[in-house]
């Protein structure tokens, strides 16, 4: 069921009269997509693989072969975390900062009220 007209009228006031007349502020979308999804899938799947081997060469005693496959589940184990470093989080929330100042945080929030 839609808005009436004086409602719409009505709610916009409210909008302005809480914002105080400014736009409100929008997110800021990631520049580029981020595929974390992915990169956690193929990770542990190289892990799983490693750890197959593992287990395959400690049944049928090649100690070369098991340290191989541990090598391989480290791999992945690395692969997984280098993936989810703070540079493609950061750049999700990267905005256009004023000069930074020695303000305290809540005198931040204080000032930005208005």
């Amino acid at each position: 069921m839609g808005l009436s007209d004086k409602e719409q009228e009505v709610l916009e006031q409210l909008e302005r009269q809480l914002t105080g007349g400014k736009k409100p502020v929008q997110e800021a979308k990631p520049a580029a997509p981020v595929h974390y999804a992915r990169l956690v899938v193929s990770g542990a799947l190289l892990f799983v693989v490693g750890l197959s081997i593992l287990i395959f060469a400690t049944s049928i005693h090649l100690t070369w072969l098991g340290v191989i496959a541990f090598l391989v589940m480290l791999s992945g184990l690395y692969f997984v975390s280098q993936r989810w470093s703070n540079k493609g989080i950061s750049s999700a929330k990267a905005q256009p900062s004023k000069a930074k100042s020695k303000e305290n945080p809540f005198e931040k929030r204080w000032n930005q009220r208005d």
